[in-house]
């Protein structure tokens, strides 16, 4: 790999995960010279970066006016939650034999340990790399890749200062029932389960935002 093109993921997969945990806000201006004297690197892998994450719908480059970190909407949000209630069930179904039920057992002990800890951070990162890693096994990558963009999107709904920190303890909850369920075999009642996730997540999301 080329040195431009090893600096270029660099600085798009710090940049990126600065933006799924809010580091970087929404509406926040990303101005080239500071980003490249921040990674002490030259101008092209940075421009490259953007490149990139303007495809994950992360930035948008507006002419004569700059950089700046995309905003989810309220709409937006609704809109992605109906394509979550639908598409995460077909990804779930398709996944179901594929799952590592030792990989399974390490996010339960994870989370479980992050719950005592009361390390809400790290429940968002759990969330997301849980969700994540059952959709990969869908065998499906027209589907995956769809949920990815999906996945990423929550990531930055889930880190923002006003999402209810009794909403990720419950999620996190509801995270360990899905995995015991899934070791069990019992498809039905985990497919149940994963819906009313989804809709515990969106009722608390829309009520935190008029509280």
């Amino acid at each position: 790999m080329r040195k431009n093109e090893s600096l270029k993921f660099k600085v798009y997969k710090d940049l990126k995960n600065r933006i799924l945990k809010n580091e970087i806000k929404q509406g926040e201006y990303l101005e080239e010279k500071a980003i490249c004297e921040e990674y002490g690197v030259s101008r092209t892998p940075v421009r490259e970066a953007m490149v990139l994450l303007e495809k994950d719908d992360l930035i948008k480059n507006y002419p004569n006016k700059g950089i700046f970190v995309t905003e989810i909407s309220i709409q937006a949000t609704k809109e992605l939650f109906q394509i979550r209630r639908y598409l995460e069930p077909i990804a779930f179904r398709l996944a179901f034999d594929n799952l590592n039920l030792n990989i399974l057992t390490d996010f339960k002990e994870e989370l479980m340990q992050a719950l005592d800890n009361k390390d809400y951070m790290e429940l968002h990162e759990l969330d997301y790399r849980i969700h994540n890693y059952i959709n990969s096994k869908c065998n499906n990558i027209y589907l995956l890749k769809y949920l990815n963009n999906v996945s990423d999107t929550f990531q930055r709904i889930r880190t923002q200062p006003f999402y209810a920190e009794k909403r990720t303890e419950g999620g996190a909850k509801e995270h360990i029932v899905l995995i015991n369920l899934i070791i069990e075999r019992k498809l039905n009642e985990a497919l149940e389960l994963l819906n009313e996730h989804i809709t515990n997540t969106e009722t608390y999301y829309f009520n935190s935002l008029i509280n």
